[in-house]
C-alpha cells in the first residue's frame, strides 16, 4: 500500500493513457511505473479464523459461600453463589446461583 506523498491519501491502481499507474483520488497526483515491471498488481489476502470456542468452567463450589435461595427444581432452600463479569465493565456483574441439593444453576442479572 503506498500514499500519496501530497495530501497522504492512499493511491489506488487507475489506467490513465492507456498506463497502470497509482493515481490519488483526493488530489489527483499520478505515480508512475518506476521499475521494470508492465504494470502493478493489486493482492488482496483475507486471514480466515475458525470462530472462537466457548470455554465451560468448572467451579469449584466446595469453596463458595452459601446464601438461602429456593430451588425451583427441588425445592431446597440454599445454593451456593458467585458474581462474574460477564458483560461491560460499567455494568453490573451477574450472579450465579448453585443449588446445593440438585445442583441446578441460576443466573441473576443485577
Amino acid at each position: 500500500m503506498e500514499f500519496c506523498p501530497k495530501c497522504g491519501a492512499v493511491l489506488l491502481p487507475a489506467m490513465v493513457q492507456g498506463r497502470r499507474v497509482l493515481k490519488c483520488r483526493v488530489c489527483g497526483y499520478v505515480k508512475e511505473n518506476s521499475s521494470g515491471n508492465p504494470g502493478y498488481r493489486v493482492t488482496e489476502s483475507i486471514e480466515r479464523k475458525p470462530l472462537d470456542k466457548i470455554s465451560i468452567v468448572d467451579v469449584d463450589v466446595s469453596t463458595l459461600p452459601i446464601v438461602p435461595f429456593v430451588c425451583e427444581n427441588c425445592g431446597n432452600d440454599r445454593a451456593y453463589v458467585y458474581e462474574v463479569q460477564t458483560r461491560a465493565g460499567d455494568e453490573p456483574a451477574t450472579r450465579f446461583y448453585i443449588c446445593t441439593k440438585c445442583r441446578k444453576v441460576y443466573r441473576e442479572y443485577a
